[in-house]
């Protein structure tokens, strides 16, 4: 969906949240870790991260890297290059345990000590 039509984020949050800060959860369960990176970056091109208070990623299988450049670096790239809070290995996604989040409601994310919690609230 990036790059078309139907990926019109920005369309979204004027319409539908009234340019609400979005949190991104995403889940890499194939990809290496450099298109992982590039599909990152493609997604900020696209204006995904417009407006981006953070992205928390799922637990990945994926345990190798391309050439030393591991998923951890690519997690710290975009965390550095968009300037926001990144949180990984949540429990969401392909690898147990898995809660279940729901699209578009609001939460409350807080993160110290190596931890994070996500609080879902409904309106």
């Amino acid at each position: 969906m990036v790059g078309t039509p139907f990926g019109n984020v920005k369309g979204f949050r004027e319409e539908y949240i009234n340019n609400e800060p979005i949190i991104w959860y995403l889940e890499n369960c194939e990809l290496s870790s450099v298109d992982l990176r590039r599909s990152l970056v493609q997604m900020k091109f696209a204006g995904w991260f417009d407006g981006c208070n953070g992205i928390l990623f799922g637990r990945t299988p994926i345990s190798y890297d391309s050439q030393g450049y591991t998923v951890e670096d690519v997690y710290q790239d975009i965390a550095d290059d968009l300037k926001i809070p990144v949180i990984y290995d949540i429990d969401c996604g392909h690898q147990p345990p898995q809660l279940t989040f729901i699209n578009g409601a609001f939460a409350i994310v807080e993160y110290f000590d190596v931890k994070g919690i996500v609080e879902q609230r409904f309106i």
